[in-house]
């Protein structure tokens, strides 16, 4: 444009990148829903039937992993080194509160999952704070919280008997047709969250600190408050998810949440978050669950041991992180 022509400039439009083959190809969370898929297929080749009642059954088993890997999402991407071990102790406690205070009654549900969520809030706010304020790293003290809560576990089991409401436990394994409708609820719990953490500041301050806490803390964030929220969220969601677990299995018992520590984790890496911290996917998360738990379906299909499983899933693990390695991830 000359000196002497007035017209207004025309604005620069930046364009987003286009959702092609190639990028989906590379998303992180790609490896796990492949993963999921071909599991499926093979359980039905195996079995020979029941491809959707497989997965049906996959998905409302997936969702209360699904509830509680959310939780752990979040404080693997605030970074540190988090990993919340204590999320099996809550959710068997929180089990034991919410089923003696349902005490096997429906006008007692929603007081039952206000105390059992309370309860891993509670928890979560004294891991925050013993990692956060006293300086304690995230594995210990976590796993310090947890040994607390097994401790009152024990104890308080001893002398409480108590059965989750028929509602809630109905509700569980409710299905329309073949749509199970808790794994409708894990769905929405799921997309609730991803926008959370990818359309909100919130969610941006997450990714924020876990990628540069000090540069997060230039720009107005205090990265020790951001990370604290995010154990007391994880001990939250732990709390929801030992209630539900409780209401399907038909009562709580001191093994509920055993298997969940370790597979809380996984499902987080096979979903392609970063183990490092700052990145996380929920949508891959829910893919890794579904897939954990269809793998284990395929395990006892084919009657592999349980020391087999634990090998294959290791492997499993290496390999879609393997196969999930992209430039971003190497940055």
């Amino acid at each position: 444009m000359t000196a002497l022509d007035t017209r207004p400039e025309t604005p620069v439009r930046i364009r987003k990148p286009a959702l092609t083959v190639r990028s989906i190809v590379r998303h992180p969370a790609t490896p796990a829903f492949i993963g999921m898929l071909v599991v499926w297929l093979s359980i039905g080749a195996i079995a020979g039937r029941g491809l959707i009642d497989t997965i049906s059954a996959g998905i409302i088993i997936a969702t209360f992993l699904v509830i509680v890997g959310i939780g752990q999402l979040f404080v693997i991407t605030v970074g540190n080194g988090g990993i919340d071990l204590s999320v099996s102790y809550v959710m068997t406690l929180s089990a034991f509160l919410a089923c003696q205070i349902m005490a096997g009654q429906d006008s007692n549900i929603v007081l039952g999952l206000v105390v059992g969520v309370v309860a891993g809030v509670v928890a979560g706010g004294v891991s925050a704070f013993l990692i956060e304020f006293i300086g304690m790293p995230p594995l210990v003290g976590t796993l310090a919280v947890g040994f607390g809560l097994q401790t009152i576990t024990l104890i308080y089991s001893g002398s409480v008997v108590g059965v989750a409401s028929p509602a809630l436990s109905d509700f569980t394994t409710m299905q329309i047709g073949p749509i199970p409708v808790f794994g409708v609820v894990g769905v929405v719990v799921a997309v609730l969250f991803a926008v959370i953490l990818k359309r909100t500041p919130y969610g941006r301050r997450i990714e924020a600190v876990g990628q540069k806490p000090v540069a997060a803390g230039f720009g107005g964030t205090r990265p020790s408050l951001i990370r604290a929220s995010a154990y007391v969220l994880s001990g939250g969601m732990a709390g929801l998810a030992g209630v539900f677990l409780a209401a399907y299995s038909g009562g709580a018992s001191l093994g509920l949440g055993t298997s969940y520590q370790l597979a809380s984790i996984a499902v987080v890496v096979l979903g392609g978050s970063l183990i490092a911290g700052g990145r996380g996917i929920v949508s891959g998360l829910w893919a890794g669950a579904v897939l954990l738990t269809l793998l284990t379906t395929l395990a006892n299909i084919t009657r592999l041991s349980s020391g087999w499983q634990f090998i294959i899933q290791g492997a499993l693990i290496v390999l879609v992180l393997a196969l999930s390695r992209n430039p971003i991830a190497r940055r």
